[in-house]
């Protein structure tokens, strides 16, 4: 996968921190960091697509069962 430089400017406390944490470079911690920040929103949002889909799926579930209850010829 091609690369490109991307420059940001942190506090010394978060560099001091990156310092004294990452095993590697600070370089690779940071991209790592990053990944992994984007896998868990991609996943997030994936989740809340499933909920707001699973909400209509129960809506439709819920009419379903209104229309079965009002055709049903037997005691509601």
């Amino acid at each position: 996968m091609p690369k490109t430089n991307l420059q940001i400017r942190i506090p010394e406390e978060i560099n001091s921190q990156i310092s004294q944490l990452s095993l590697g470079s600070k370089s690779d911690f940071v991209r790592r960091a990053i990944e992994e920040k984007i896998q868990r929103e991609m996943f997030k949002k994936l989740e809340e697509q499933w909920i707001e889909a699973l909400s209509h799926k129960m809506e439709d579930f819920k009419d379903a069962n209104k229309w079965l209850k009002a055709e049903s010829w037997g005691p509601k």
